[in-house]
């Protein structure tokens, strides 16, 4: 499970991580192990979002510095 600074976790990655552990959980009767799962799943959750925010962010500036060029 990458979430150290040295490993470096890709949204796919994190999003396949995040769909195994959501079919685990809907079966999971061990609550030491659940809780465990329940704290990754909101890492890895909030790790998705902040990829999401960053991308839409830069497209967002990308988009915005060609339109403030003069045209030819």
């Amino acid at each position: 499970m990458p979430e150290m600074a040295g490993d470096e976790l890709s949204y796919v990655d994190a999003l396949n991580e995040l769909k195994d552990l959501v079919e685990r959980l809907s079966s999971e009767q061990d609550i030491d192990r659940l809780a465990k799962e329940v704290s990754r799943a909101k890492f890895l959750i909030d790790f998705c979002r902040s990829r999401i925010t960053n991308a839409e962010l830069e497209i967002n500036q990308i988009l915005s510095d060609g339109s403030e060029q003069e045209p030819f």
